[in-house]
């Protein structure tokens, strides 16, 4: 499961955005955490092909960030991701102006865990090799900041990217931006991708309602795309993670795992055993079993094909894992 945070600056209405996504009322001055389930139409398909008594679905963790102060921020720190609210309603809407500040609010911020590192490593013992590397990406990492840009706009070297990462960076993390609007047809203000649009205190009133009220009343707004599918996607997509899925009589299960990984690497995301003792994975894609309408059926056509530890784990995957004991 991953985490992201919720941040942005005051009045962007970040809190309604958690609310929104999560269906949770925010905790206030201290922020809230709300594990919310990944919405996928898919998995209900696969249930019903397989007939699968329950269903488990991928799940992500919000946190809502209080503030920008560097305790708040704190609390981003550990997020996989950060999901960057920016005001598109009230006066004197300026999205652009606003998403400048924020990220030089967050490159402040790294600036001075990086002086603190800084200062660390200068007065590390003579011939230190963790040191001296965390000397020369720190000085680095300060001209970067110190200009205003954010650390995940470098090229760093495997050695240097290890060093800068054990620090938690703010500025190195995956982002998305959400912009909260008054109209779900709010314009991108040019804001880059991974980006949703969401009406944040549309939305979060909705959450008050019955499921069929809540849709009556999106709907007479033109929101098709619920806030938490379109929140969760983005940050999918910003993180680089993939749905793959297992499925028999007894349930379905949607997992995730990152763009690029290996049949052995999703097979430790079930479970760290299958890792170790991979020996193949059976794999259909889901739009073939969809068309075949069966396992038995996509076995008869060749659909179900063996794949061995080189096999790239495809979005939508469906795997049967084969391992030793």
């Amino acid at each position: 499961m991953k985490d992201v945070a919720i941040v942005g600056l005051p009045g962007s209405g970040k809190s309604t955005v958690f609310t929104a996504v999560s269906h949770r009322a925010p905790g206030g001055t201290t922020g809230s955490q709300a594990v919310v389930e990944v919405p996928d139409l898919r998995l209900e398909q696969i249930a019903s092909i397989y007939e699968s008594a329950k269903t488990v679905r991928s799940q992500v963790r919000l946190v809502d960030v209080a503030g920008i102060d560097p305790h708040s921020l704190g609390a981003a720190r550990a997020a996989d991701a950060l999901a960057i609210v920016l005001r598109a309603f009230g006066p004197d809407v300026d999205v652009k102006r606003d998403l400048e500040s924020f990220r030089a609010e967050l490159a402040v911020a790294d600036l001075v865990t990086v002086e603190k590192v800084l200062d660390r490593a200068k007065r590390a013992k003579a011939g230190d090799k963790e040191a001296m590397l965390e000397l020369e990406a720190g000085e680095r990492a300060e001209a970067v900041l110190s200009d205003g840009r954010w650390l995940s706009s470098e090229e760093w070297t495997p050695e240097q990217r290890r060093v800068v990462s054990l620090w938690t960076p703010l500025t190195m993390k995956p982002d998305i931006y959400v912009i909260n609007a008054d109209e779900p047809a709010e314009a991108s203000h040019d804001i880059p991708e991974p980006r949703v649009v969401i009406c944040g205190a549309l939305e979060a009133e909705a959450t008050e309602l019955g499921d069929d009220d809540a849709a009556v009343l999106l709907k007479e707004f033109g929101i098709t795309d619920p806030a938490a599918a379109a929140f969760i996607r983005a940050a999918y997509e910003a993180i680089g993670l993939l749905t793959f899925f297992t499925a028999s009589e007894r349930e379905a299960h949607a997992w995730e795992t990152f763009r690029g990984s290996k049949a052995p690497q999703a097979a430790g995301v079930i479970h760290s055993d299958f890792e170790r003792g991979f020996i193949k994975a059976e794999r259909v894609r889901f739009a073939d079993l969809v068309v075949a309408g069966s396992e038995d059926e996509a076995r008869r056509r060749g659909l179900v094909r063996i794949e061995g530890k080189d096999y790239d784990v495809q979005e939508g995957d469906i795997l049967v894992i084969r391992h030793s004991a």
